[in-house]
């Protein structure tokens, strides 16, 4: 074995010997490539830089001034000092750095000053939401509608987040939160625009605010029965075909998920979605985290169904008939053409889509009743094929009851000649 073979071997090993840890904390990630790829918009900050991903941006450095008057408001307001707060987020600092997924390069004190500039306004801009009365005259994020709405899309991105324990912490210093807890607080913040249910304190361990807008979304019932008997990967039918086949499309109340889809009876049941400019933004961020850290592929799986649903605008067409969708965007095809961009290779097999069993059963009645469809489709749709329809039927009917005549006439004359014989 030559020299350079064994120092190659030493390289490998130090290498080994020097990788970091894998922890459990670790919730926050970058965006994989090929999800980015598809809109880096929807995972890139417009106007704050919240946690260490983002810090380094020219472009969002004049929010960092914001960040200040934000932690200038929230002193005012808490029972401890700054010192105390700086104190609380150092005492942190390593189970702070495991909930990334990246080796952070930042300094022990620069990462705290951030965490602690960050998880404020965080904090502070959720206090201001809940209660107006704690805004400044001249609130920076809230006077100003296109900051309020740049603000709103940063929060929702996967890179863009600190740790959820945190932002509790921080929270639970000031005298509101004896009284309002952070998690109501967090539902107040995102309820108008992403329609879900209201989380119990005690119901999910939620790492970050990506974390608790895809918990808002889960189902209400059993991963189990969304699956059951599910045998193979595939799409269902689009609404179109699957509307000329006979299936119903209704949209059902009483859920607080969106992901309680239903198919019986020859029906397919769904809740709405409404359908706005944060909607791809959510989604993707959401699929992004499910892709990193999640078992069950709870959004991505409805992400899947949707782009099996949705080929044309004549399916969101139906869809919005029934209540179904709620077209809050724009154009029909503006919606099929979100609807059908988020879903790109995100799931491998039967096991990872959770509407294996419901995409069986609607492609199953598909084939049952495809004849029917082909002749609405090919035949029946148009109108001088209608019209052909209409009269062949017609003249079938008269056909039959001119042969019938005959028949009767034919019967008559035997029935006289066979009298007159007997006579």
């Amino acid at each position: 074995m030559t020299q350079t073979v064994k120092e190659v071997a030493v390289t490998i090993a130090t290498k080994m010997d020097n990788l970091p840890p894998v922890f459990t904390e670790c919730c926050i990630y970058r965006v994989p490539e090929k999800l980015r790829r598809a809109n880096a918009e929807a995972y890139t900050p417009q106007v704050i830089s919240i946690g260490p991903l983002h810090c380094d941006k020219k472009e969002l450095q004049s929010g960092e001034e914001i960040k200040l008057r934000y932690l200038k408001g929230f002193l005012c307001r808490i029972k401890a000092d700054l010192l105390a707060c700086t104190s609380m987020i150092s005492a942190l600092e390593e189970r702070i750095r495991q909930c990334y997924q990246e080796n952070l390069t930042q300094g022990s004190d620069e990462l705290v000053k951030m965490i602690l500039l960050d998880a404020v306004f965080v904090v502070e801009l959720f206090i201001r939401n809940y209660y107006p009365e704690h805004r400044d005259e001249n609130d920076e994020i809230y006077s100003k509608q296109w900051m309020s709405n740049g603000v709103f899309h940063d929060i929702l991105l996967l890179e863009n987040q600190v740790p959820f324990f945190v932002l509790e912490n921080l929270y639970n210093l000031t005298a509101l939160g004896t009284t309002v807890t952070f998690f109501k607080l967090s539902y107040e913040y995102f309820k108008d625009v992403l329609h879900g249910h209201e989380l119990a304190a005690t119901r999910i361990q939620v790492r970050h605010l990506v974390d608790y807008v895809r918990a808002l979304q889960l189902p209400s019932f059993p991963r189990a029965l969304m699956s059951k008997w599910a045998k193979n990967f595939e799409l269902t039918r689009s609404a179109k075909e699957l509307h000329e086949a006979g299936v119903k499309f209704r949209q059902v109340e009483g859920t607080s998920s969106v992901l309680d889809v239903i198919f019986k009876d020859g029906t397919l049941e769904m809740p709405r979605l409404v359908v706005h400019e944060w909607t791809e933004v959510y989604f993707r961020n959401m699929i992004a985290y499910e892709q990193c850290h999640h078992e069950y592929k709870y959004i991505s799986s409805y992400a899947v169904l949707m782009d099996g649903l949705i080929d044309t605008s004549k399916d969101i067409d139906i869809l919005i008939r029934c209540g179904i969708l709620e077209n809050q965007l724009g154009s029909t095809e503006d919606v099929a053409s979100l609807m059908k961009g988020m879903y790109k290779s995100t799931m491998r097999d039967s096991s990872e889509f959770l509407y294996s069993a419901q995409c069986e059963d609607l492609n199953e009645y598909y084939r049952t009743h495809r004849c029917k469809a082909l002749l609405n489709r090919d035949y029946f749709s148009k109108p001088v094929f209608r019209i052909s329809a209409v009269t062949g039927g017609v003249l079938l009917v008269l056909t039959i009851v001119q042969t019938a005549c005959s028949l009767m006439d034919v019967y008559a004359g035997d029935a006289g000649r066979l009298f007159r014989w007997h006579k």
